[in-house]
This record gives structure tokens, C-alpha cells and sequence, in this order.
């Protein structure tokens, strides 16, 4: 369990995927909003502050999964984002917002990997080194 209450926003369409996430998540002590849409998560993002959020690449309708990202971080700019889809779609431009990204499907370990690492980083003190990605 992670020891501190953290708010994570799961932006996702595709219905199964999105339950699993949300489901993974609140399984690990998170508390998880579930959306299928950008508007539907800027909504959310205005009414509650985030740590972190997991965003399918691929959104219906005009706010795709970096601009969904990119509206929400104007309000909440220390947002990290979790992207998640096809791995051809993946978005290679740091532009796009991206901190990290894991292709569907993925296991448990990898979205609960990801998703702690992320919060380690954002959480690590400024002077401390980043031992995130060590071998």
C-alpha cells in the first residue's frame, strides 16, 4: 500500500481498460477518478487536485490524450502524466507532455511500476540525486 493518500485521474475511453487501471490503483491505497474523455477529466481536474495522471494517447473527440494533459497541467502544472496505448502511437515529442509511457496491454507491474516511480519523482527533494532510473 502507498503510505500517502495520492488523488490519480485515469483518462481512458476504452471501458475495460480504464476499470482495471482505476481498479489496480485503488487496490495499491490510491484514490482514483475514472473518465472516458478529455472534457470529462478537465471537469474533474478543476474540482480536485491530482498527483498523477494515467491518459490513454487516443481520446474521441477534440482534446486527445496531450492536449487533455496540456489543459489540465495550465491548473495543476506539478501533473505527472502516465500515458498509456498502442505502442506505434506512442508520443515520441517532449512536447507532448509525456513522462513516461507503457503500451497496452500492460501487467500490474507495469502500471503500478511506472506510476510509483513517477510519484517518487516528483516527490524527490530538489539537490537529491535520481536514483529513479538506476540500474
Amino acid at each position: 500500500m502507498y503510505t500517502d493518500v495520492q488523488q490519480i485521474l485515469v483518462i481512458d475511453s476504452d471501458a475495460e481498460r480504464r476499470q482495471r487501471s482505476a481498479g489496480l490503483l485503488a487496490d495499491e491505497g490510491f484514490a482514483v477518478t475514472a473518465v472516458a474523455e478529455g472534457f470529462s477529466a478537465v471537469r474533474a481536474a478543476s474540482l480536485c487536485r491530482f498527483a498523477m495522471v494515467v491518459v490513454a494517447v487516443e481520446l474521441p473527440g477534440t482534446l486527445d490524450g496531450a492536449a487533455t494533459v496540456r489543459h489540465i497541467r495550465a491548473q495543476q502544472p506539478w501533473l505527472r502524466a502516465l500515458f498509456t496505448g498502442d505502442a506505434a502511437r506512442r508520443p515520441w515529442c517532449p512536447a507532448a507532455g509525456l513522462d513516461d509511457f507503457i503500451a497496452a496491454p500492460f501487467h500490474r507491474r507495469d502500471l503500478l511500476g511506472c506510476v510509483f516511480e513517477l510519484l517518487q519523482r516528483h516527490t524527490r527533494q530538489p539537490g537529491q540525486p535520481d536514483r529513479s532510473r538506476a540500474l
